[in-house]
Parts: C-alpha cells; structure tokens; sequence
C-alpha cells in the first residue's frame, strides 16, 4: 500500500502527496518547537513542511538504506536552519550601520548637536523648535534638567545622582516620543 501511495506521489498526484505528508505532518510540528521563525504562523511551517516533503519525494528511493521519514526530518531541519541564519544575517545587516545618538553625542560633544542641525532647512529647525517648546508643559523640572544636559551635553546637577538624572531624561524621552505620536496622529485624521 505505501509503496503504491508513494509511486502515485511521484508522478504528480495530488491526493497521494497529501495523504503521505499528513503521516509526516507532526515531524513539522516537533520541529517547529525547536527553532524560532519571525513572522512563521502554521501555515507557513505546513507549506514549508509540504515543499520540503514533495523534493524528498521526488529523490527519494526505496531500497538504498533510508526511510522517507528520515530524509525529510533531515531536509526539512536543513531547510529550517538555513531560514534561522538568513534570518539572523538580515538582522545583523540592518543593525550594522546604526549608531546610538546618545553614544554620538557622547563622543563628539555638543558639537555635533549644532553640526546636525545646520544641515536642516529653517523650517525643520522651527518645527523641533516649536515642539520642544510644546513639550516643556508635559516635563517636570527634573526631568527638563535631565534632557538638556543629557542633549547638550552640559554638566548634571550636583543633587542628583547619575541613575536620577537617567532616568528622568529616559521619562522626558518617552513623553516627547508619545507627545509626538498623538500629534502626527490627530494630523493624519
């Protein structure tokens, strides 16, 4: 009977493949819980499960020392990890070119607050002006005292201590950030 099925598979029928992919279709399953896919739902372990399954079947042969199951664990784990490092190289290439702009700061001093803005046109330069401007009502004075020295790089307050002071300026961070999230948001209404 499988030799029958697994003959009708290889020349094409549909309902043959399907019938033998659902014996092997917890393997997919047992793998799945061992690698992480961004983005994978079920449908996509079965898909890559069924493409997987069919190039076994077609080079499958009975007769030279392996089982169907074992060449499609094989391949299918195969599959599964080459998606794992294309994944995780995509994630490194993106992460390659970036750099922290409190590190930038850091390193290049307040300098570089005024080289970045006098590449912006006037314009730019009013709208981040008028939204800071926005901004202080929200920020209490800690928290205004943490983002200025913190942005321009000036010396913190003696009374505070440095875990204070980060910690205020990472709160006036996030209330500009929403701040700015609500506005951008009533304006495309």
């Amino acid at each position: 009977m499988e030799t029958a099925l697994l003959a009708r598979a290889k020349q094409g029928d549909d309902e043959a493949l399907r019938q033998l992919f659902q014996r092997y279709r917890p393997l997919v399953y047992s793998i799945r819980n061992k690698y992480f896919l961004r983005d994978f739902d079920d449908q996509d372990w079965l898909q890559e499960g069924m493409i997987t399954f069919h190039d076994c079947l077609q080079i499958f042969e009975l007769g030279f020392g392996t089982t169907l199951g074992a060449l499609f664990k094989r391949s299918f784990e195969n599959r599964i990890r080459s998606l794992v490092r294309k994944e995780c190289a995509y994630k490194r290439k993106t992460n390659q070119q970036t750099v922290s702009f409190e590190q930038t700061l850091m390193q290049e001093g307040p300098e570089f607050l005024s080289e970045t803005t006098m590449g912006r046109n006037p314009l730019e330069q009013l709208l981040v002006q008028e939204t800071f401007e926005e901004c202080q009502h929200l920020l209490s004075p800690l928290e205004k005292e943490a983002f200025v020295a913190y942005s321009l790089g000036t010396p913190l307050s003696v009374a505070s201590s440095e875990r204070t002071m980060q910690s205020a300026y990472d709160r006036s961070r996030r209330k500009i950030r929403n701040h700015l999230l609500e506005t951008n948001k009533d304006n495309t209404q």
